[in-house]
This record gives structure tokens, C-alpha cells and sequence, in this order.
């Protein structure tokens, strides 16, 4: 086996495919899986209009980040169109400038100009920010009173970017919870025509397309100052509860300091004799959530150092589940207690770690796999119910995870056929 490093997962960025996030909403949200659509640089009356009855069409709602200098008398009724639709109308500054390289008042005179308009189209003031290249720095955190919001690129400004390439990123990056960035722009062409396979694509895999207001409300999440936002996820670990205490102090060190490979180390023994699901809960302070990292160290020619990367974050807490854990685990054939170290540290910016807590389900909710409606029995209705899932209807499965029968991070017809094996199997007996 040779050595293998995962050396840049990019949590504020493009996301490297490691394979071992789960495919499927948390226990209890399996209904509809949130995506919300976000377009920069509009409004105007070319292109948003174009996109506006895209989204009409499929019933999608949207975000709309509005550059100050673009909203004239005209452009405004696609903005008020967006707005009545159920879309959002948010800043994203009056000349698109660096705000990095502007003064308090100047980055003030940006969103005041922009803000008044948006009242008078709308009577709110937005309740988003998104910076114009991304650009932040602590002078606009300390002066504009509203959460970031960044997001994941669709490359639609990119002018060498074909519609195609625009729909594929779309739909690579599509998760639960994810925040899609893309542009209205006078004559985005582009856009438009991606958005003719986004949509359909995302609405017949179970996406239902909601405002940024309507995704931190659905998630329980409640917008933080100081933040930038990329996506948005339902905890999964609600009706877990503390069941051992793995660390307490404050290890602080940046991507680069040695004392990681020995703060917080996991004892691999315990983690080998847990029954699952379980979770790893870390509170730090940092701009970028943490990482466990699995670490095997035989010779430079064979070994690992894997790093899982949380399943849910916030500003303050990171969840680790088991079933992601378990898959480098299980790739590599090594038991954790074979491990050289399971590292919990930082991967990317200056990081303190606080606290560190092994959460378990309570024994009286364990379940087991086909009881997708957790009554305790596997039986038709639990078949039924899977059946109507997977045809799309709106139906509520209690558990995804027992749903997930083949265990392999999805949900699908896989596993409806080894629950109706399973079943013919147990009235044979």
C-alpha cells in the first residue's frame, strides 16, 4: 500500500470528492433535501427576467445579491418581480469594489446607497451580504451589520465556462444544504441555458429550491456576525447525547504546529468498541471548522493520513459521524486501534480546540436496518413507505440511516430491493 495524503481540502472553496460524507439528509429531513440558488451583479432587464421565469417555472425560489449602480426605474420592476415571486433581495454592494481596500465611511456610503433602494423595491432591508470577490477582511466585518455569504461557485462568469461546464458544477457541488452562486449579469446567456438542466435535474432528485431566509429557518441555524456562509446543514446529531468526555483545555497551534500529532489524540481501542452510530463533537474557534484526522505510519512506501472532514459545522461545534469514520476505516482495512494516531486538529487556518465529546443515541432509539419508519418492526409498511420515497412522493421517512440497507451512502433502489428480500426471507421462516 502506498502512501496516500490528502493534502488540501478546501472547506472555502472547491471541496476535494473524498467519498466519505454521507449522500442523504440527517435522520428525520428526508422529504426534501435544500438547495438555495443565489445571482450576483443583477438586477437588469435582460438576463434576470430570462432567469425569473426559469424559476417560476419550476417553482424555485432564489437570492438575489443587487450591485447599487444597476438599479434603475427599469431594472428595479425585475427586481420587485423577483421580490413577489418569494425570492430575496440582498446587497451585494453599490460599485462592486474591493471593500477590502475601502475606508469604514466609504464601505458604509456602499451600503447605504444600495440598502435605500432595496426598501424601495422591496420595504425590507436585505438580510444577506454577499462581498464583491469574495473579498473580506475584519474592516468590513466591524462596520456592515449583515451575515456573508459566499458560496459554491458555478464558474458562470468565467467567460471560457460553456453552459454545460456551468451545469455540471451546479450539479457537482449540490448537496443538502448548499449555497449555489451564480450570476445575472447583463447578456449571461449561459446562466439561462444552465439553468434549463439545474433545475429539472435538482427538482427529480428531491432538491426543493428556498431563499437564504428560508434555509437557515429550516436548518434551525440562525445567521452569525462575523461569518462568512457556504452552505447550510440540518444538525444530525439532535438526539444524540453526551456519553464521555475525550478532551478538555485549549490547544491552539495554526496547520503547521507540531503539538497536533499529540493534544488531542482518540483512543483508537474505545472507538473499536463502540456500538453505532456514534459522534465526534468538537467546540473550537476559528475561522474553519476542524478535521480527524486517521494516521497510519508503517515506511514512506505504505501507510495514510486521511483527514474526515465534519459532516455538520457551525461557528463553534463540528460532528463527526461514525459511518464517516468508519469508511477510511474500512478502505484501508486497518482497525482503529492499529492506527499510528486519530488526530482531532486544525487543516487549514490558526485553530483552538476547546472541548471534545463522544455523543451516542440513547439505547431506547436504536434501530435497525429497513425500520425507516422507527416503530421498532421491519415489516411492509416500512417497504411501502421506501417505495413512495424513492417514486418521489411526499412522504416522510424517519430514518435515512436505516433506510441506507446496503450501507453504502446512498439511498436507492438498492435498498428497497434488499428490504423486500429481506422481508420475503423472515415470513419464509
Amino acid at each position: 500500500m502506498k502512501i496516500r495524503y490528502l493534502c488540501s481540502i478546501l472547506f472555502s472553496g472547491i471541496l476535494l470528492g473524498s467519498g466519505i460524507l454521507p449522500a442523504f439528509p440527517a435522520a428525520g429531513q428526508t422529504d426534501s433535501k435544500l438547495i438555495a440558488l443565489t445571482f450576483d451583479d443583477g438586477p437588469n432587464t435582460y438576463t434576470t427576467p430570462k432567469v425569473l421565469d426559469l424559476l417560476e417555472e419550476y417553482d424555485a425560489h432564489a437570492s438575489f445579491f443587487l450591485i447599487g449602480d444597476k438599479i434603475s426605474e427599469e431594472s428595479a420592476a425585475a427586481a420587485r418581480r423577483a421580490y413577489e415571486m418569494g425570492c430575496e433581495i440582498n446587497s451585494h454592494s453599490r460599485t462592486h469594489s474591493n471593500m477590502t481596500e475601502l475606508t469604514p465611511e466609504e464601505i458604509k456610503a456602499e451600503m447605504e446607497y444600495t440598502e435605500e433602494l432595496i426598501i424601495s423595491i422591496t420595504g425590507e432591508r436585505p438580510k444577506f451580504f454577499r462581498p464583491p470577490y469574495l473579498s473580506v477582511n475584519q474592516t468590513m466585518y466591524d462596520t456592515i451589520d449583515l451575515p456573508f455569504i459566499t458560496g459554491y461557485s458555478s464558474g458562470d462568469s468565467n467567460q471560457e465556462k460553456t453552459a454545460q461546464d456551468v451545469a455540471d458544477a451546479v450539479l457537482s457541488a449540490a448537496k443538502d444544504g448548499a449555497i449555489i452562486l451564480m450570476h445575472d449579469f447583463y447578456g449571461n446567456d449561459k446562466t439561462v441555458e444552465a439553468l434549463k438542466t439545474i433545475l429539472p435535474t435538482l427538482a427529480s432528485e428531491g432538491y426543493e429550491f428556498v431563499t437564504l431566509t428560508e434555509l437557515f429557518e429550516r436548518t434551525e441555524r440562525t445567521p452569525e456576525h462575523g461569518t462568512c456562509y457556504m452552505e447550510v446543514r440540518r444538525h444530525p446529531c439532535k438526539e444524540y447525547t453526551a456519553a464521555q468526555q475525550l478532551y478538555t483545555g485549549s490547544a491552539s497551534g495554526d496547520k503547521d504546529w507540531e503539538g497536533w500529532n499529540k493534544e488531542i489524540l482518540l483512543d483508537g481501542a474505545m472507538l473499536d468498541s463502540l456500538n453505532d452510530p456514534f459522534t465526534i463533537e468538537v467546540e473550537y474557534e476559528s475561522e474553519q471548522p476542524p478535521v480527524i484526522v486517521l494516521h497510519q505510519w508503517k515506511s514512506k512506501e505504505e501507510g495514510f493520513w486521511i483527514p474526515v472532514k465534519p459532516a455538520y459545522y457551525d461557528t463553534k461545534k463540528a460532528c463527526f459521524l461514525s459511518e464517516d469514520l468508519h469508511a477510511v476505516a474500512e478502505e484501508y482495512g486497518v482497525p482503529y486501534s492499529d492506527m499510528t494516531r486519530i488526530m482531532v486538529r486544525t487543516f487549514i487556518t490558526e485553530m483552538t480546540i476547546t472541548k471534545v465529546t463522544l455523543l451516542q443515541k440513547p439505547l431506547s432509539t436504536a434501530t435497525l436496518p429497513g425500520d425507516v419508519n422507527l416503530d421498532g418492526l421491519l415489516d411492509v409498511t416500512d417497504a411501502i413507505a421506501l417505495q413512495k420515497w424513492l417514486l418521489g412522493q411526499k412522504i416522510h421517512l424517519e430514518s435515512s440511516e436505516n433506510a441506507d440497507i446496503c450501507k453504502d451512502g446512498k439511498i436507492n433502489a438498492f435498498d428497497l430491493a434488499m428490504l423486500k428480500k429481506t422481508l420475503i426471507g423472515g415470513n419464509e421462516e
